[in-house]
């Protein structure tokens, strides 16, 4: 990377006109980013970081302004820049991805006539050449380019932030602002997409602004890092130095609320508090309020973003008592000052050593099914689709969970993790299988015994914005479960609401229990509903992702409540997360899902370093690590799981498995997907046709060369693929004219165990326990 700038931002202020006067959302920020080199723009929801992007495509809502500031790009100051002038350079120079893909998407267009608009918007082409350009940025982006055709709503999740990404890369722009672009998708996929957009990145000598608030997602993709709070930049630098040595306190704080995977367990840190009031901006140091080493220069006087070593700044007042901030920075009693302060006690998690392994068994899942039935309309009926066709979405698993454990489930979403909770605390019912609990069979409750039940069970969910009542006063909403079971009232009903809210951290309870959800943070939402899952005493609760839509700075907190109240009140949880590192913080065993499945179960630490099943490998292969010392290799291929609908003959993670081996399963579907790969990478099909499935088998129909031609085209397709799937393929003539290629219906590989409570559902331990 050279020395040029190819963005320079100068004392940048962005307000929005409001009635009660400007919101100062940026506030006198400085950055700049060179030629090829990666800037990631972090800090909590709230700081300024979309509202600073956005105003560098001039895309601010009717009520922004920008009252001072420059933004240079490659020569021109934008925000002088005269509308037309402005249209020429969106997309053509500067590129967006958004973070939600079906939202830059028209669902009535083809995804191929979008990426044509977007050229032809700004330079004039043929067709055919858009077509083709269109093609080679499919590829490009990892996508077969037949999918051109396909409409929105036609594509996975992951496929369709990869056509964003496509779109975005149509005119080689020179900068591309990516807003949160992964926020909403898988862990694997979310790596697979940041491999390819890095790789993208470097190869075309594009710059690359990337906003998000996951620190773990910028130390493994950004170069340096901006850490943006209250409107204002705190801390830049390059990546690994920033979070690696912090200056500021606010990015001590950040790098001491993630957990890490791959480096030593230790205690999570909150920040108590919440962002300012960018309405009335306090004075002085915008993080001073929440800093547990301000002083009263901190809130009179706003320090200025200096120089404290080569390439990297600091907005703080004392840079000369860093080492001191640090080593205090890490310790929860330390933020407890800041908590007394706010009336947000900080809350540690006490021990995290794990449950006993003989400890008494609370619930024993066996055999357990859910399948959901898929519509089927009048038209299905009349092109012959099958009627029974249905949703697998859990498929015979069982595990049990002890007393005052913490069980841990992980996957992928559609792996099923959701519904298994639910079926947990019968908010679903079972399609198959015994959930006992207590060595009581509950699947067949109902009426009294299921409400008598779900005084023992509870369920935090993942979303605290969407399950609190807004019309219930905070009292109302953690009381009413008490109510329902007719358990308090009066003086009672009040000093066990009290008693929940401040074991939920929510101390004193006076200041909470008349207010309304919408009057509390994100943080304290969810807390509030953990408050209401504990009030009545429960012996099991699920967490349904309770902190994926938490800020970092408060999501130790949830979990650190989730190990006081199963050390405390011995409560068990099942805590559903795709996010293994969290899952490593809190969880003392983990059970990996798979498409329907549990494919791997034991405890969490060996679980983590074994990582026998190839499927528990590649999810922590994707999970982004905050630690600064890991440096993990780029995941570009690992494919999308499957359809639920119609799960793969043998172990349904074949499809993607590595180490496959000609018995796992494959099947003509393979074929399929063999075929659509070698297109990606750019090669001819020549003497094959279009393929024909037949339950396992795949018909093809011979183009030209000859049966031996076609032959020996469809075996190197197949290697391409994964050798093992060659030497499973039975091909032999159709005719003269077609080839067929036959499979062997294979039974799901069942869970062995290898080690005390490590057991592992897959072929190369069959394998092995066959050979010895």
């Amino acid at each position: 990377m050279t020395e040029q700038r190819l963005l320079t931002v100068s004392d940048l202020a962005i307000h929005y006109r409001t009635g009660a006067g400007p919101v100062q959302a940026v506030d006198g920020i400085d950055f700049d980013l060179r030629p090829g080199e990666a800037l990631g723009l972090v800090g909590e929801s709230g700081c300024g970081k979309t509202t600073a992007a956005k105003a560098m495509l001039r895309l601010l809502p009717p009520n922004g302004e920008v009252p001072r500031g420059r933004i240079d790009f490659d020569g021109r100051n934008l925000v002088e820049l005269d509308p037309e002038a402005m249209r020429k350079v969106r997309w053509k120079e500067i590129a967006w991805i958004s973070q939600a893909a079906m939202n830059a998407l028209d669902p009535v267009y083809t995804v191929g006539d979008q990426i044509l608009e977007a050229m032809n918007a700004h330079v004039k082409i043929k067709r055919d050449e858009a077509w083709a350009h269109a093609e080679d940025l499919f590829r490009a982006v990892g996508i077969d380019p037949a999918r051109l055709s396909a409409y929105p709503h036609e594509m996975s999740g992951g496929m369709k932030q990869r056509a964003v990404i496509a779109m975005a890369l149509a005119l080689d722009p020179k900068l591309i602002i990516a807003d949160e672009p992964t926020t909403a998708l898988d862990v694997v996929t979310q790596a697979q997409i940041l491999a390819r957009l890095s790789k993208l990145r470097r190869e075309r000598g594009m710059g690359l602004l990337f906003i998000t608030h996951d620190i773990s997602v910028v130390v493994q993709t950004c170069d340096r890092v901006a850490v943006m709070y209250g409107g204002q930049i705190m801390e830049t630098g390059p990546v690994r130095e920033v979070f690696g040595t912090p200056f500021h306190p606010y990015t001590m704080g950040l790098t001491n609320a993630f957990p890490t995977l791959e480096g030593a367990q230790r205690e999570l840190i909150s920040i108590p508090g919440s962002p300012p009031d960018l309405l009335n901006p306090p004075p002085g140091c915008r993080f001073a309020e929440r800093c547990p080493f301000a002083t009263e220069r901190c809130t009179s006087e706003t320090p200025a973003l200096v120089s404290v070593g080569e390439d990297r700044r600091s907005a703080c007042h004392y840079p000369e008592q860093v080492e001191a901030f640090r080593e205090k920075a890490a310790r929860n009693d330390t933020w407890a000052v800041v908590g007394e302060r706010l009336n947000e006690p900080v809350q540690g998690a006490g021990t995290i050593e794990p449950v006993a392994a003989d400890s008494p068994l609370l619930l024993e899942v066996e055999g357990l099914r859910k399948h959901f039935p898929v519509e089927q309309g009048f038209l299905d009926g009349l092109r012959g689709r099958h009627k029974d066709r249905k949703v697998h979405a859990v498929d015979d698993i069982s595990f049990d969970l002890r007393q005052g454990e913490i069980l841990g489930l992980a996957g992928e979403s559609g792996s099923g993790k959701t519904t298994t909770g639910e079926m947990l605390v019968r908010l679903q019912d079972i399609t198959a299988g015994e959930i006992r609990f207590d060595g009581v069979d509950i699947t067949r409750f109902a009426g009294r015994e299921l409400k008598a039940f779900r005084r023992s069970a509870q369920m935090i969910f993942q979303d605290p914005y969407q399950t609190l009542n807004p019309r219930f006063t905070i009292f109302d909403i953690v009381g009413e479960p008490l109510v329902i079971h007719r358990l308090a009232e009066g003086e009672a009903l009040e000093r066990k609401v009290v008693e929940s809210l401040e074991r939920a951290g929510l101390k004193p309870a006076e200041i909470y229990r008349d207010r309304f959800p919408h009057e509390l943070s994100g943080g304290q939402r969810q807390r509030v509903a953990i408050a209401r899952a504990i009030v009545l005493e429960p012996r099991l609760i699920v967490a349904d992702e309770p902190v994926s839509m938490l800020d970092v700075s408060i999501r130790a907190g949830v979990l650190n409540l989730m190990h006081r109240f199963r050390n405390e009140l011995g409560i068990s949880f099942v805590y559903v997360s795709h996010d293994l590192p969290t899952i490593r913080y809190v969880a003392d065993r983990v059970a990996i899902m798979y498409l329907g499945e549990i494919v791997e179960v034991g405890p969490t630490e060996q679980v983590i370093h074994e990582r026998k099943h190839p499927y528990t490998q590649l999810l922590l292969d994707a999970s982004p690590e905050p630690d600064p010392t890991v440096v993990k290799p780029p995941l570009e291929s690992a494919g999308e799981i499957p359809s639920a609908v119609d799960p793969p003959n043998g172990c349904h993670f074949h499809t993607r498995c590595p180490m496959a081996m000609s018995h796992c399963g494959w099947e003509g579907r393979d074929v399929v997907t063999a075929m659509s790969e070698w297109r990606i990478a750019g090669k001819e099909v020549e003497h094959l046709g279009a393929p024909e499935l037949a339950g396992l088998d795949v018909y093809l129909s011979v183009r030209g060369g000859g049966i031996d031609a076609a032959r020996q085209e469809l075996t190197a397709i197949l290697r391409a693929k994964h050798p093992s799937l060659a030497d499973a393929a039975a091909v032999s003539p159709d005719g003269s004219v077609a080839l067929a290629v036959h499979f062997t219906s294979q039974a799901s590989p069942r869970r062995r165990l290898i080690a005390r409570e490590h057991s592992v559902a897959c072929y190369l331990y069959e394998e092995e326990a066959a050979g010895s």
